[in-house]
């Protein structure tokens, strides 16, 4: 059977994802910095492209928290400050309470298995001091608790609101990963976990409320706010 699909979209694709991988390494090397613009005319030149999939590609680091865009300055290298860091923290410690509430009463051998596997991945990654491994690792712990709740709108609100804070995390925290304390972060994920598959409702809430304080108070400190 002939195809009429025609071969400029797959090159099309591959393009603004490349745009978006050399744009995101200038983000995370400190070449554009928190709160900077991307000065679209300036990147297209730069990389040798047109505007247009300059723009798909930002869309892309829009979608992994990178940039953010905004009326009359487009898009913007994320940046947090500390009453940003408090709110994401406020919704997402209610919110992941609930998750994991709602985690316990239907908890089957599968959905221990995958979170059990999320667990290993973050202490594995904090084994090898990596942090681009543990950003994405974190990251995958908690997707994986939401996506086990069975709430496909609580799932959409979390990833939401999250995004912009673990790829914020990931461009502060790339360039001081020796100072990261990957092991004392692995623990509290495992108190997690265990509250989790364990604990009752009462303990599920005092766990997560203990590890969301030591997240922000942790996350604060590191970030000089």
């Amino acid at each position: 059977m002939k195809s009429t699909a025609p071969a400029t979209p797959i090159r099309r694709e591959l393009l603004k994802e490349k745009i978006a991988e050399a744009i995101r390494g200038w983000i995370l090397d400190g070449t554009l910095k928190p709160g900077e613009r991307v000065v679209e005319l300036v990147a297209a030149a730069r990389l040798g492209v047109s505007r247009a999939p300059l723009r798909e590609a930002l869309l892309l680091l829009e979608r992994d928290g990178l940039v953010r865009t905004t009326p009359n300055r487009g898009a913007v290298v994320t940046k947090l400050d500390p009453d940003d860091l408090r709110e994401i923290f406020e919704i997402r410690e209610a919110l992941e309470t609930l998750a994991a509430k709602r985690i316990r009463a239907t908890l089957t051998p599968e959905k221990k298995a995958r979170l059990l596997a999320a667990l290993k991945g973050l202490e594995d990654a904090a084994k090898a001091r990596s942090m681009p491994r543990f950003s994405a690792a974190d990251r995958e712990f908690h997707r994986v608790l939401w996506e086990l709740a069975g709430n496909r709108h609580l799932e959409e609100v979390l990833g939401g609101i999250s995004s912009r804070f673990f790829s914020y995390e990931l461009i502060r925290d790339l360039p001081r990963a020796g100072a990261f304390r990957f092991d004392a972060m692995s623990r509290e994920h495992r108190d997690l976990a265990k509250a989790v598959l364990e604990g009752s409702d009462r303990e599920i809430e005092a766990a997560f409320r203990k590890s969301f304080r030591a997240f922000l108070d942790y996350v604060l400190e590191r970030f000089g706010a």
